[in-house]
């Protein structure tokens, strides 16, 4: 096939680029920054783009998305193919219309509970002659949502969601395929679900929609279950063949038939892009107007097939400096293809010898890119080291600026130079090698890999940090320590994780709704990119202490071995009672839920069921107090499970919590002994502290009881077991955070709140960890309103501090010290 080579290379704020589109007059770039960027399309036919007169954040002031931009697509209205408006997806939740011509937003749809990642449209003609044009929207919350957007050809702008096909396993992609007759088509495309740390159920889907009087129906036509060897990242469809495309982390592009979605052709990756027998993942496809289907991987590489044509020159594969997110065709007759890469560049490639870059432009990509893949591990390889211009030819390749650097094939090694302008001359630096340009040491501690985090202060300073991230560590757990180390907001879990995921990659691929950037085989980038976090803002004062941030939670016992054993207690309790649990509900849902809790590295990626909340809630309600504690610990472990504690589920997390409240409410007016005595109130506690780091689900439901937990905290104050002093402390720990972080509370709450922690203060029962936790508490609860002072100032309880801190050592005293200047 003709070769592509490159056209043009557009850098808009040279930040990663992750969405592309067309609209009849502009390019349009979204970036991982959240900034929009607008480039015309020039007229002149001999380049696709003019950067003249490109535009960043064309919405004007405010429009900065607040996450990444994840999806674009154009919206044509009616008759007319000109693109009236445009759409963006981000990771915020939300997706923004904007106006093609002037750019304004004119609105802000909300809806999904997660990143938007998908974004398509349906043109459906109606009885009446007229056209429905219909948004689709993907997103990481499993659901795809319809929006009927043509109220926008009259200026109205009150859109609505009409349709949200729940039920897919995990991110979805969308596509919409052309109607027959009346009727609009769709296809979707699922991640999978993460089951014993095997990805499966990814499922391609094809829907059709009718409208009956302005009545959406869907419906569900034809269903490919795991044609693919790893999840869907992004669907398309070629008009030339009328074929859909899908493409997925098994490194291969199906080439289907759009009426069933059944497969008709596998496209493989060439053998050269095979890293030990494992294909790179590709994250995006599409498909020009001369029967090329295109995708681009994660290792950083654009691929073309020729569909038409048979062995090596059926594919060309372009190498790029980083992960290509983005694909996408060119929308006139040039057949051109443009990719969006993380070092922030929009490339134009054509088979126009007319629209060839420079020399000098080529060199630089080319460089670029030897540049990047030096920095992995492996170094470069022989066909890369051959594709370098021969050092014996330096001369002929004169550098542009000071210090520009080069790298040469000398002698079938790979060798760096500077250009030196007042020589004229190339200077050899050195081979160029494998290393791990991340690696690096915090306070001491080597770590594989060191990335900046940088936090945005009230003041409107600028707080640097660093993570450190060893290969082979869950980076849920590191993200998570990081957080209580710094106290930051507890929402950042996710954040964090995916960045540390982007840039070093997984063996397994980072899959199911989290993105990944960068190859498996290294990291290609140079100088990471840091991650900004702007946590709640610190009050005026500034104290070392608190305000608390996040919240502390009770993680162990999510691990096989303990939770087999909680599973054969329920088991046996069952069997004493009757088998009020089914076989059905203690082999199938009981166990399904286990496998879940145990795998806490997928916690992002895998789903809870209803039916599983309901089983840990039936047995909280239908069990005594002598057999109840084990489904207090399945209710405390899953709590930090995202889809579990998420908004949806807040009637059975409300529930939850009453009934443990009930179950220690009654124990305190029973005189049961044994484990059920120290458990209950010790699993209660911790389900509670939970909840807080849980979702928001699971967090509406502690908030709704938190007078009646305080009571609880107050009633079992005076413990004789340490393990439920330290659990009830973290109660009130998270609850001082959570009141800071929304800055609500019933009028109640502060005289108990703070009456409980006088009298554990005044205890002389407590170990320092549990103490410190609860001191902590109290200065957070200081700052989160003026009542909590004047009533604390009321009770005096300051005096009774300074015994506190002289029992407890120097962290407990510098804590005091704090609160006591708060009071003053």
């Amino acid at each position: 096939m003709p070769s592509y080579k490159l056209s043009q290379s557009l850098i808009t704020e040279g930040e990663p680029v992750r969405s592309l589109a067309f609209t009849s007059k502009h390019l349009l770039s979204g970036s991982e920054s959240g900034t929009l960027s607008s480039i015309p399309i020039s007229s002149d036919g001999d380049k696709l783009l003019n950067l003249e007169g490109s535009i960043l954040q064309p919405g004007g002031e405010g429009t900065r998305h607040s996450h990444h931009i994840t999806a674009l697509t154009s919206i044509a209205l009616g008759s007319n193919d000109d693109s009236s408006f445009y759409a963006t997806g981000c990771k915020d939740n939300l997706i923004r219309i904007f106006d093609s011509e002037t750019h304004a937003q004119v609105q802000t749809l909300r809806g999904h509970e997660n990143a938007v990642t998908a974004l398509s449209t349906l043109y459906i003609p109606l009885d009446n002659g007229s056209l429905k044009t219909i948004l689709v929207s993907g997103s990481w919350d499993g659901s795809a949502k319809l929006w009927d957007v043509s109220c926008l050809s009259s200026g109205d702008v009150n859109i609505a969601c009409i349709s949200t096909l729940d039920g897919h396993e995990n991110t979805v992609s969308v596509q919409g395929l052309p109607p027959i007759d009346h009727t609009g088509r769709l296809a979707t495309g699922s991640a999978g679900i993460a089951q014993n740390n095997v990805i499966s159920q990814h499922k391609i889907r094809i829907w059709e929609i009718t409208f009956v009087n302005d009545s959406v129906k869907v419906d569900l036509k034809h269903t490919i279950a795991q044609d693919h060897a790893g999840p869907i990242r992004d669907l398309a469809y070629d008009s030339t063949s009328q074929m859909l495309l899908s493409c997925s982390n098994d490194g291969t592009v199906k080439v289907r038939d759009a009426m069933n979605g059944q497969t008709v052709t596998t496209l493989m990756c060439p053998a050269s892009l095979l890293n030990n027998s494992q294909p790179p993942m590709l994250l995006s496809v599409d498909s020009t107007g001369d029967g090329k289907v295109i995708a681009g991987s994660e290792d950083g590489n654009l691929i073309i097939w020729d569909v038409h044509g048979s062995g090596d020159d059926a594919v060309q594969v372009i190498p790029h400096p980083n992960c290509v997110w983005k694909v996408l065709s060119a929308v006139d007759e040039s057949n051109d293809i443009l990719t969006g890469c993380h070092d922030g560049t929009v490339r134009v490639f054509s088979t126009s010898d007319a629209k060839t870059a420079s020399d000098a432009e080529q060199s630089a990509f080319q460089n670029s890119v030897m540049e990047a893949r030096a920095k992995t591990s492996s170094g470069p390889s022989a066909d890369e080291i051959a594709a370098l211009p021969k050092w014996e030819m330096n001369a002929g390749h004169i550098g542009r600026s000071e210090g520009q650097v080069q790298v040469f094939n000398k002698n079938g090694k790979a060798i760096a130079a500077q250009w030196s302008m007042a020589s004229g001359t190339w200077i050899e630096v050195g081979e160029v090698t494998g290393r791990n340009e991340n690696a690096g040491t915090i306070d001491g501690v080597e770590f594989d890999h060191v990335f900046p985090i940088e936090i945005d202060l009230a003041s409107g300073g600028l707080q640097k940090l660093q993570i450190g991230y060893n290969n082979g560590e869950n980076p849920f757990t590191v993200a998570q320590k990081f957080i209580d180390d710094y106290m930051l907001d507890q929402g950042y879990l996710a954040q964090i994780a995916d960045y540390i995921r982007s840039r070093v990659g997984e063996a397994a691929g980072p899959t199911l709704g989290m993105e990944g950037a960068a190859p498996m085989s290294g990291d290609v980038s140079s100088n990471p990119v840091p991650m900004d976090v702007t946590p709640t803002p610190t009050p005026a004062a500034s104290y070392t202490h608190f305000p608390m941030r996040g919240y502390k939670a009770f993680e162990t016992g999510a691990d096989q071995n303990v939770l087999s054993k909680v599973c054969n207690k329920i088991r046996e309790f069952n069997s004493c009672l009757n088998n009020n649990l089914s076989p059905n509900e203690i082999d199938g849902t009981l166990e399904s839920l286990c496998q879940t809790i145990a795998a806490t590295n997928r916690y992002h990626a895998t789903t809870v069921s209803d039916e599983e909340l309901a089983i840990i809630l039936k047995m909280m309600q239908g069990w005594s107090l002598e057999n109840v504690f084990p489904s207090l610990d399945l209710a405390r472990l899953i709590a930090l499970h995202p889809d579990a504690a998420k908004s949806s589920r807040s009637m059975y997390w409300d529930k939850i919590v009453a009934c443990a409240l009930d179950k220690c409410e009654s124990l305190l007016s029973s005189d049961i002994t044994g484990t059920p005595k120290t458990a209950i109130p010790m699993l209660s506690f911790r389900l509670f502290a939970n909840c807080f780091r849980g979702g928001v689900g699971s967090q509406s439901a502690v908030e709704l009881h938190l007078h009646r937990i305080l009571k609880c905290v107050d009633s079992f104050a005076a413990s004789t077991n340490k393990n439920v002093r330290l659990s009830l402390s973290t109660v009130l720990l998270n609850a001082s955070s959570h009141m800071k972080s929304v800055g609500r509370f019933d009028d109640a709450i502060p005289d108990l709140f703070l009456i409980t922690i006088g009298n554990i203060c005044g205890s002389g029962i407590y170990e320092t960890e549990p103490i410190v936790r609860v001191l902590v508490a109290f200065g957070t609860a200081l700052l989160v309103d003026n009542t909590f002072q004047s009533k604390a100032k009321a009770m005096h309880m300051g005096s009774m501090l300074n015994l506190v801190a002289s029992q407890h050592g120097e962290n407990a005293g510098s804590i005091v010290a704090e609160i006591s200047s708060i009071l003053q």
